[in-house]
């Protein structure tokens, strides 16, 4: 398996490439390409979330504390003194942080679905939808930023299947086949709901209107080739 730092770094190389492209081909904004690059990290270290004690698990626990804890005490902030309001934001960060662990250990297993091609795409799907219906990102924007997702979390895949190669004694090691699948056909009530979560977060992703479509096609064409000649 690839460390956290192979991961961390080719996924953002990739993706800052991927990004750039775009910039060239003038699909996208400087800030907007920044915002890209972070989601096509962010997907690359996604797969290790059923590693509950790993650092992009750790991280991810953290950051989500940190974000629940902030939404509650700024929805309540007129009703309480600072030092409640500091108080409650660090119990419910505890308390975010411990039942987010709990949950992804009872509901996961390490090289589960979570290390499946269809978990990508799922990933995927949900920050199309999420970004577009919450944050009101317009829809090809959107639909390009879930594609990093997607990509990051493919390339955490490919490594961790080429790290199950072991190159020196020409064999293959036996976690080989357990990263890059289509879903664990192993755990099939998990995989048949990230079949359904796939298909749902799939209907909740916006259209692009006939002559959108069109025109980002060509530009799509003008980035492959840029990508092509660099």
């Amino acid at each position: 398996m690839a460390t956290f730092q192979t991961h961390f770094t080719t996924a953002t190389v990739i993706s800052s490439m991927l990004a750039t492209g775009l910039l060239v081909t003038h699909l996208t904004t400087p800030k907007v390409a920044f915002f890209y690059t972070l989601l096509g990290t962010l997907g690359g270290l996604l797969p290790d979330l059923d590693a509950p004690k790993s650092i992009p698990a750790r991280l991810f626990f953290s950051l989500s504390g940190i974000l629940v804890a902030t939404l509650v005490t700024v929805s309540i902030q007129e009703r309480f003194t600072t030092l409640e309001l500091l108080t409650l934001g660090i119990l419910i960060y505890f308390g975010a942080y411990y039942s987010l662990y709990q949950w992804i250990t009872k509901l996961t297993v390490h090289r589960g679905n979570f290390h499946s091609i269809l978990a990508a795409f799922c990933f995927g799907l949900a920050i199309t939808a999420g970004s577009y219906h919450f944050i009101k990102v317009p829809e090809w924007e959107a639909w390009i930023g879930g594609g990093f997702v997607t990509t990051g979390y493919l390339v955490h895949l490919l490594l961790d299947e080429m790290y199950s190669v072991d190159l020196k004694g020409r064999k293959l090691k036996k976690s080989f086949g357990s990263a890059f699948k289509i879903m664990s056909l192993r755990y099939k009530m998990s995989s048949l709901l990230l079949m359904l979560a796939t298909v749902w977060f799939f209907l909740l992703t916006p259209n692009i209107d006939h002559h959108q479509r069109g025109s980002y096609t060509s530009k799509v064409f003008t980035f492959i080739l840029t990508l092509y000649k660099l």
